[in-house]
């Protein structure tokens, strides 16, 4: 089929796809996290759009996630290959919003590098160059409903839930390079010796998700997870989806980054007051990090400076981050 067929076919579909004129359909092509950022701040753009309530279209895979906001009418899940469809017309047409929609998710350039201010933190970046909102609008957190007597009895059940010897593992990421599966193992085993219950986070639909050895592989819901996140020793791991959603609760959370990459995802500096502490794994870098943010001119109002980090965040071994990631974890 020819490639203007098939962009007209697009266009088509999203108008049917976003019918009602007194509703705000946003398109939210990505992930976990991107779910919580475009939720956050969907009421203030329904607000702008001058719209009586926000309609959220997402990819199916997000079905089970069981939250909502207050300011949503309904969420619609698209199979990943029509979202990926979507996507790529956003993309080529430039036709990123309409009267009644919007594409919730960074523009791109013709080569596909994405368009946004490299000098602030990630949601401020959604504010700014996705849904020009004001940079002083509130992030508004997602409606959980509570677990029933008998969920939490099966929960229990299944799992060892304990404030001072469960730890959570989430060694996957996809949008960065993971570490080597080796520390995993090697900190597993020795925070078994010490005593803790550990398991691995893993997502049944992806094969190649599968318990560190030494762990039982652990599958809940973000309403479980929500229930659990402030009853457990910690959750550790590399900055994924679901640290987006746990930095909204009461949680312990110890993550690992690849430095300097991602810095603007920084749980602490992304939402203010949640409980992380992100150690930088340098290992294959040797930028100093207040070089790196001279480089990108990173502003200093959002206290992203070499004074941020400090430098014992900073990690150049495996077994630098292996020692404070334990030390941390012991101190908690």
């Amino acid at each position: 089929m020819p490639e203007q067929i098939i962009l007209a076919d697009v266009k088509n579909f999203i108008r049917e796809l976003t019918p009602k004129k007194d509703l705000l359909y946003i398109i939210q092509p990505c992930s976990v996290g991107d779910f919580f950022y475009t939720g956050g701040l969907s009421l203030a753009v329904q607000k702008r759009k001058h719209k009586r309530a926000t309609v959220l279209i997402v990819k199916e895979r997000l079905k089970n996630l069981g939250l909502t906001y207050k300011n949503f009418e309904d969420i619609i899940y698209l199979p990943d290959d029509t979202m990926t469809a979507v996507m790529e017309y956003c993309r080529a047409t430039g036709d990123y919003e309409g009267d009644n929609y919007i594409y919730g998710h960074f523009h791109t350039t013709p080569d596909r590098k994405f368009i946004w201010d490299e000098t602030i933190h990630l949601i401020d970046r959604y504010k700014k160059n996705v849904f020009q909102i004001p940079m002083d609008t509130p992030y508004i957190k997602p409606i959980v409903p509570p677990l029933t007597e008998e969920n939490i009895a099966e929960l229990n059940k299944k799992y060892f839930i304990d404030k001072e010897r469960t730890i959570i593992i989430t060694p996957y990421t996809y949008s960065s390079k993971p570490l080597d599966m080796r520390f995993w193992m090697f900190l597993v085993m020795t925070l078994t010796e010490k005593g803790y219950v550990c398991y691995t986070s893993v997502n049944p639909a992806a094969p190649n998700e599968q318990p560190i050895p030494g762990t039982e592989p652990m599958t809940i819901n973000f309403r479980e997870l929500y229930h659990i996140s402030d009853k457990v020793k910690c959750f550790l791991g590399s900055r994924v989806g679901i640290f987006d959603f746990l930095a909204l609760t009461d949680a312990k959370m110890v993550t690992v980054v690849p430095f300097p990459d991602h810095w603007y995802s920084l749980s602490s500096l992304v939402y203010p007051g949640c409980n992380d502490h992100t150690f930088f794994n340098a290992v294959e870098y040797s930028l100093p990090i207040k070089g790196y943010l001279q480089e990108k001119n990173v502003k200093a109002e959002i206290k992203f400076s070499h004074e941020y980090i400090p430098s014992e965040d900073i990690c150049y071994s495996y077994e630098e981050i292996f020692n404070k990631v334990l030390n941390d974890i012991e101190k908690i």
